[in-house]
């Protein structure tokens, strides 16, 4: 899906292969949506009422298959500001402001980071997250799994650009310990590790982004080990490049790839 957190009575973008008439799709919870533009490879649905979070299921006269991935996925949430917690709660949106070019909610609160930047200058430069310790909900999300097996795991998260995003490193931690030895949970963190580089233009749209969590893993300069008291997790957007910023995020989470 080109989102997979839309509001009911919006239209969702789904990709695929042999969307040949007629089609159906249902959402977890058996509501149908309304098919409002259909290509081989691209359906267009408006979301109906009562579509719950789960898989969904696209019907042809060639069969029945259900999506792998979850339509407003509430897995393992890492980050989404619903409640807030962290260390940092500069660029959190409660109350979007239209007046202000805020994008709409999708699924509550968000993140907006909107910011001039210096390089290598560390100026509020944390999105959101922390430490285990300040984030209670959310650092034990991380399933025990999915640090001994990363390979079957993906990061998720919505990202909406208010201005094309071309310049400036964004750093995602994800389930980070501390080093061997270590009483500081803050110790965790990765300045440098995992980078997701630019360019990114969603054309002030939602859109989810994936990523394989065994290349996050890969780049970790300390591998995560499971730790029952929780996981640093945290968005970062740090680098050299002198940019004016403007980018909202929300829904991190790390889910199984089936």
């Amino acid at each position: 899906m080109l989102s997979e957190f839309v509001n009911e009575g919006d239209v969702a973008t789904i990709y695929g292969n042999y969307f040949y008439a007629p089609v159906t799709v249902t959402f977890t919870g058996g509501a149908t949506g309304t098919i409002t533009e259909r290509k081989d490879m691209e359906l267009r649905v408006q979301v109906p009422a009562g579509a719950q979070p789960g898989p969904i299921t696209i019907k042809t006269n060639f069969g029945e298959v259900a999506s792998t991935f979850w339509f407003r996925d509430n897995r393992n949430p890492l980050i989404n500001g619903d409640p807030h917690q962290g260390w940092w709660g500069t660029y959190l949106v409660t109350n979007p402001n239209t007046a202000n070019g805020d994008p709409a909610k999708i699924s509550g609160n968000y993140y907006r980071f909107k910011k001039k930047l210096s390089p290598w200058v560390w100026d509020q430069p944390e999105v959101a997250g922390g430490p285990n310790d300040a984030m209670p909900a959310f650092s034990k999300n991380v399933p025990d799994d999915a640090i001994l097996n990363p390979a079957n795991y993906n990061v998720k998260f919505e990202v909406n650009t208010l201005k094309p995003y071309n310049k400036s490193r964004i750093v995602f931690n994800v389930g980070l310990t501390a080093p061997p030895g270590s009483t500081k949970p803050e110790e965790a963190q990765d300045n440098d590790a995992y980078i997701w580089q630019p360019p990114v233009d969603t054309k002030g749209q939602w859109q989810t982004v994936t990523i394989p969590y065994d290349e996050m893993f890969a780049k970790f300069k300390v591998k995560p080990v499971v730790n029952p008291a929780g996981y640093w997790n945290r968005i970062l957007i740090f680098g050299g490049d002198d940019f004016d910023a403007d980018i909202a995020f929300d829904n991190l989470r790390i889910v199984p790839k089936k």
